[in-house]
């Protein structure tokens, strides 16, 4: 049975040679090659089509502020002709439409925040990588920032707000993130106030902040706060607008409304793909040998469309997925 299913794997990784979109050969990653300008142009029509990137924009006083969602935990600024990456990583950064980096902002080492692959494809020789001090063994950092620092970089004023857990961790006594370990950071865009939380608990740090016109809140459970939890601390600090990111696992159905607003708008971006995209990539992968990628995105697929996963296409990509992954001898 195995040998069958192995050489009609090979038949579809050939297939894919005569040009099937599904089933191409090796991935070589385009890299992000606009400027600024043409990352950020307004588009021809108001609702893009699903999977394509919605760029939100935000007055300052010296000029517009764009934002616009990458994956996960990704997502680039721009602003003056400058492009500000915040904790590039994952392959949704393959795209040549998004601008060149002219600064790199990491938050804490973990792999979904930190992908020194894409540090150094993202890197030029003027783009400059901040950090804290746990991130550089990891990449190089041309800034390290502690928390409660303060730097300029840019031109924008970059200040590291301490993320960590106060309770969360794998085991009593252990965090996922220790305190004084990583950063969350305030932005200062000429005086618009942006907040990056970063994965974190509702922190007096982060309750203390003030004059905060765009907040970042990471709800990256189980390392971070839950939606509830993120209601609640959003309260105590009033930021203008709320953007929700590293959402993956959240129920975000739990999120209260009424606890931030008035005075509070929530945006809600979509930082991953769509469900019927995220189906037909783990096809792809799974033809081109990466079956544990495969079973990643099926399994994230399932955890937002439950009923899509009995489909006969996923449930026979599924049984071929338990076939190669047995142990051998079989």
């Amino acid at each position: 049975m195995r040998r069958k299913h192995l050489l009609l794997l090979g038949s579809l990784v050939l297939s894919g040679c005569g040009g099937d979109p599904l089933v191409g050969g090796p991935e070589v990653p385009s890299l992000p090659a606009a400027s600024v300008a043409e990352a950020f142009a307004p588009k021809p029509t108001s609702a893009p089509p699903a999977g394509e990137r919605a760029t939100d924009r935000f007055s300052t006083p010296k000029g517009t502020l764009s934002v616009m969602a990458i994956e996960h935990a990704s997502f680039v600024l721009g602003w003056e002709d400058k492009a500000i990456y915040v904790d590039p990583a994952g392959r949704s950064l393959a795209d040549a439409t998004l601008p060149q980096a002219d600064a790199i902002l990491i938050t804490d080492p973990h792999y979904d925040h930190l992908d020194p692959v894409w540090v150094s494809r993202l890197r030029q020789a003027r783009t400059v990588v901040v950090g804290p001090e746990a991130a550089a063994a990891r990449a190089p950092i041309d800034v390290v920032l502690h928390n409660g620092e303060t730097r300029a970089v840019l031109g924008i004023e970059v200040r590291a707000v301490p993320s960590y857990n106060i309770t969360r961790g794998p085991v009593a006594g252990l965090r996922y993130h220790e305190k004084g370990r990583d950063n969350g950071y305030v932005l200062d865009f000429g005086g618009l106030r942006v907040y990056v939380s970063g994965d974190t608990d509702c922190t007096p740090e982060i309750e203390a902040l003030e004059r905060i016109d765009i907040a970042f809140i990471g709800m990256n459970v189980p390392y971070a706060m839950t939606p509830t939890e993120a209601s609640t601390c959003i309260a105590a600090f009033h930021p203008s607008v709320v953007i929700p990111y590293a959402y993956r696992h959240a129920d975000m159905s739990t999120f209260d409304l009424a606890k931030i607003q008035p005075g509070t708008e929530l945006r809600r971006r979509n930082f991953y793909l769509p469900v019927d995209l995220l189906r037909q990539r783990a096809y792809q992968v799974f033809v081109q040998g990466m079956w544990g990628w495969a079973d990643d995105l099926l399994d994230l697929a399932k955890i937002r469309d439950p009923k899509g996963d009995e489909d006969s296409r996923v449930q026979m990509t599924r049984r071929w997925l338990r076939e190669y992954e047995r142990q051998w001898p079989f």
